[in-house]
């Protein structure tokens, strides 16, 4: 479960290196990308403060979504990316990608114990 946590948050970096190589230059996804596992992070770090049981990682879920996809819009706007459609598909993209990573890693955490 460890190893499907690490796949699922590489992810979004992946996207973003394979985006900077295409075009050459743009790194708005590898900012978006940090911005979003920022959020994420600090939704975990909460979390693990408070203790883990199983309710608590569909919260996680939920809550690492959330606060990903916010901070990965406020970053790709920062960059000047348009507020649309196209935004809200990859912050939450990024975002789910982030959550499940967080709820896995918890999950195998949580079930060694």
């Amino acid at each position: 479960m460890h190893l499907l946590s690490a796949a699922f948050a590489a992810v979004p970096f992946a996207f973003g290196l394979i985006r900077a190589v295409e075009t050459g230059d743009d790194v708005r996804y590898l900012w978006v990308a940090l911005a979003a596992l920022g959020g994420a992070l600090v939704v975990v770090a909460t979390g693990k403060a408070l203790g883990w049981s199983s309710e608590r990682v569909v919260a996680l879920f939920g809550g690492v979504f959330v606060a990903a996809t916010l901070c990965a819009m406020m970053a790709a706007s920062a960059l000047g990316v348009r507020v649309g459609p196209g935004m809200l598909v990859v912050g939450a993209a990024f975002a789910f990608c982030f959550a499940a990573s967080g709820s896995l890693h918890v999950a195998a955490r949580h079930r060694r114990r």
